[in-house]
């Protein structure tokens, strides 16, 4: 589902204000951490928002540019839509939880979750 600006924006919001509200617990229980520590929980932290952000926007790419019934790489044929299907993909800013079109080949028993 397509979400407005505003909506993405009160979504970013309430997650950024959970990390957030994270850093500042961190913080009281830290009084002299070292740079490893600093390091260790800004990373972390910015990798929470950042898979917020990239999963919002992965969401909606299907719904942007849906992908035509792609060709099994085995045999060549066209592959059958079969719905929606939720994956897990591992990117470089975590595992990312997605739900995109699931196509499949019959003939090869092969599946695909596009884009890639």
């Amino acid at each position: 589902m397509k979400l407005s600006r505003e909506e993405k924006r009160a979504h970013l919001e309430a997650k950024a204000g959970k990390v957030i509200d994270e850093y500042l617990e961190w913080e009281e229980k830290h009084s002299k951490p070292n740079l490893t520590e600093v390091e260790d929980i800004i990373l972390k932290l910015r990798k929470e928002l950042g898979k917020e952000m990239a999963q919002m926007l992965l969401e909606e790419q299907e719904e942007r540019q849906p992908v035509p019934g792609p060709r099994c790489s085995k045999c060549g044929e066209e592959m059958h839509y079969k719905g929606q299907k939720g994956n897990r993909v591992e990117s470089r800013i975590g595992q990312l939880e997605l739900e995109r079109g699931h196509y499949y080949c019959p003939k090869c028993k092969e599946s695909v979750f596009p884009p890639g």
